[in-house]
């Protein structure tokens, strides 16, 4: 039998598909075969099919991860709504300041052009 100390579950492959896939395949395994909290009531959650999840507690069905289920604090989620909410308001006011910019840019030209093209009509 070969070694699994390394790869652990992912040992059954023996030596095909590489070391780093057997690596990833393992740690991946080992997240999903931990018992996975509900979203909603933190009851166990049991995985039907590819991210769909079944609480045992509370029954309901809902949609997750393909394998396991990433259990998040509430900061670290409000955190992330915060911060890319404040770079979508960002980017906007910044193509907003970047076009009015230029186009004040436009119109000064134009404005120069026309009138040393008056001046020039006058003297013919």
């Amino acid at each position: 039998m070969t070694k699994t100390k390394i790869v652990r579950s992912s040992g059954r492959f023996g030596v095909r598909y590489g070391i780093s896939v057997r690596r990833k395949i393992s740690a991946i395994e080992e997240k999903q075969r931990r018992k996975q909290k509900c979203i909603f009531c933190s009851g166990r959650a049991v995985r039907i099919a590819t991210g769909i999840w079944l609480c045992k507690k509370c029954g309901k069905k809902f949609a997750g991860h393909a394998y396991y289920l990433e259990q998040e604090p509430s900061s670290a989620k409000e955190s992330t709504q915060i911060k890319t909410k404040s770079l979508k308001e960002a980017k906007p006011t910044m193509k907003l300041e970047s076009t009015q910019e230029t186009t004040k840019k436009v119109k000064k030209e134009k404005t120069k052009k026309t009138k040393t093209q008056k001046d020039k009509e006058i003297k013919q």
